[in-house]
């Protein structure tokens, strides 16, 4: 199974996006029906609890709001997988994850049978045009099994396994990312993800070391690193200036932390906001805290088909 998805068509019908982590299980539903302009967000929530809980607070979930059978894509916790960016080989573009599996043997601990390895390639104008470049993901074949087994003991369908890059990507995308140079920024406790796309296309995705427990006294450290990402890809990439970086929902802080990078950052940051982007569906009464758990499950109900 591909662990994650490129541009193409929207399926149709409805699409449920699942991510589990250490604090209980995030499920949206997204509905794409022929004919709609917009998605439509049908059901938005978090499901708290401990990891042993995740099994019996899905199948109750699925029971009491009848979404038995429904197609799934799951979005790895970014702590369950490892990210690379390497110089792509030589190779036709449908060779390319097979080549890739041999450029990360010697950089991950565990043997390659017992990995799965997804990738794509950065469109050919990033870097100038001088060097082709790979994003790789790695997941254990162990987890991929386990989080296969606790969608099917839930009564739904496993359609696809997704990263939070692309989840990110497709909620760039519905903010309006097309046509101009997007960046959707999130930040956690402990760390954070910057991800720049031109349309639906990735040109980067960068792990934020400064979260916002170091940043909690003095967040200039966090900014800097932040403009620097914003710089690297404006000086080194070729794709121009960010028009807009939109700062995803936090758990706490948001107002606080918001104010401190716009007088920071040279660039024009805004807040996304699932209440204007879905307006009047079921993100109505979803405060920034729970939009923040559940943010990335949005991101992977938008998933689009392969074409």
């Amino acid at each position: 199974m591909r662990l994650f998805s490129r541009r193409g068509t929207a399926p149709i019908g409805g699409l449920l996006g699942i991510e589990t982590g250490p604090q209980g299980v995030a499920l949206a539903v997204v509905q794409r029906d022929a004919g709609q302009a917009q998605p439509v967000l049908s059901r938005c929530e978090f499901l708290q609890g401990e990891v042993a809980a995740h099994a019996e607070l899905l199948k109750q979930a699925v029971v009491a709001h009848g979404l038995a059978g429904m197609p799934v894509n799951f979005l790895l916790h970014p702590a369950t997988y490892q990210m690379f960016l390497l110089e792509a080989p030589d190779v036709p573009a449908n060779e390319l994850r097979d080549a890739m599996r041999w450029r990360i043997k010697d950089l991950i601990r565990e043997p390659l049978e017992e990995v799965v390895v997804d990738c794509f390639a950065l469109p050919e104008d990033a870097y100038r045009g001088r060097t082709r470049m790979v994003y790789c993901a790695v997941l254990s074949k162990a987890r991929m099994t386990e989080f296969a087994a606790l969608i099917h003991q839930a009564g739904l369908k496993l359609a696809s396994i997704d990263i939070t890059e692309m989840a990110f990507r497709n909620l760039g995308l519905l903010a309006g990312a097309q046509a101009t140079n997007l960046a959707v920024l999130r930040l956690r406790t402990s760390e954070g993800l910057i991800c720049v796309q031109s349309g639906a296309d990735v040109y980067m995705a960068r792990r934020i070391e400064h979260g916002l427990r170091q940043a909690a006294g003095d967040q200039s450290g966090m900014t800097l690193e932040i403009q620097r990402s914003l710089d690297y890809y404006e000086s080194q990439l070729g794709k121009g200036y960010i028009s807009r970086v939109m700062l995803l929902p936090m758990k706490q802080d948001g107002e606080r932390t918001f104010q401190a990078l716009s007088s920071g950052l040279a660039v024009n940051l805004q807040r996304l906001d699932l209440r204007e982007l879905f307006p009047g569906q079921a993100a109505a009464e979803l405060d920034e805290s729970l939009q923040a758990f559940c943010i990335g499950a949005v991101g992977a109900a938008l998933r689009q088909e392969a074409s």
